[in-house]
């Protein structure tokens, strides 16, 4: 895929990312710079709720009309997909 300097346009790090190697991480990083907010729900030990916190903190939050992402980083056993019911 040819990189294409139109789609970063306006990018917050467009002068950063001139100089990676790679098209997909200068595309990765302009677009991730667009999300403004980022909420992180993490602990070290297990079974304590993170996934049940974090999905319905999304829900409640698309609920109110906020566009919302949610990314399951559990490498052992994401649940998140069970959870939303798919």
């Amino acid at each position: 895929m040819a990189f294409d300097e139109k789609k970063c346009e306006g990018c917050a790090h467009k002068d950063k990312c001139s100089t990676a190697q790679d098209p997909m991480d200068v595309k990765l990083t302009c677009n991730l710079s667009k999300i403004k907010h980022r909420i992180g729900i993490l602990s070290g030990k297990g079974g304590v709720g993170k996934t049940t916190v974090a999905t319905n903190l999304a829900a409640a939050l698309a609920k109110r009309g906020y566009k919302v992402g949610l990314l399951d980083a559990d490498i052992h056993g994401p649940n998140v997909a069970k959870m939303l019911g798919a």
